[in-house]
């Protein structure tokens, strides 16, 4: 894979409209998160792509970010759970991420912007984040640091950003 050719004309789709990154999706999910979703994990990474598909659901969501020839490049979900969320409700960014051949591209970036759209659009006036790896990320984008979480693992910045009214 190469992100020379595959970052430009980047469009980012709601999973039902990309159904077949699904298992490209899946396989990411297992790779990049072994302790949730690996063989003996809490988590199962199928079932929760699936949850976005179900009809007249407000959240969760899920946008993928697809090459011209819809071949999937990264994702990212808007959930109402998160680490956190039991301490602010609202839509949590989550699950964002980059397949590692086409990362520093800018692909993260859009992803984060088209989660920011499609949490004002659902009505939300605000989006949150927990992250150890996104600090960056969300910090060029205007969000801001409310507090930080001390986990078992490691410590998990929880972000907010405001999202303008029209």
């Amino acid at each position: 894979m190469s992100c020379d050719q595959a970052c430009r004309n980047v469009t980012i789709a709601a999973l039902g409209n990309a159904p077949a990154a699904m298992d490209t999706l899946e396989t990411w999910f297992i790779d990049e998160w072994p302790g949730w979703y690996g063989p003996d994990g809490p988590g199962d990474a199928r079932q929760d792509l699936e949850k976005c598909l179900q009809p007249g659901t407000r959240l969760p969501r899920c946008l993928v970010a697809l090459d011209s020839g819809d071949r999937p490049l990264g994702t990212v979900s808007l959930r109402d759970t998160s680490p956190g969320s039991d301490l602010y409700r609202g839509a949590w960014l989550t699950a964002l991420l980059v397949h590692r051949d086409f990362r520093k591209a800018g692909i993260g970036a859009e992803l984060v912007a088209a989660a920011e759209r499609q949490a004002k659009q659902l009505g939300f006036p605000e989006i949150l984040t927990a992250t150890a790896t996104a600090r960056s990320l969300v910090l060029k984008r205007d969000w801001l640091l409310v507090e930080t979480l001390h986990p078992e693992t490691r410590p998990l910045g929880i972000y907010r950003k405001t999202l303008e009214a029209d």
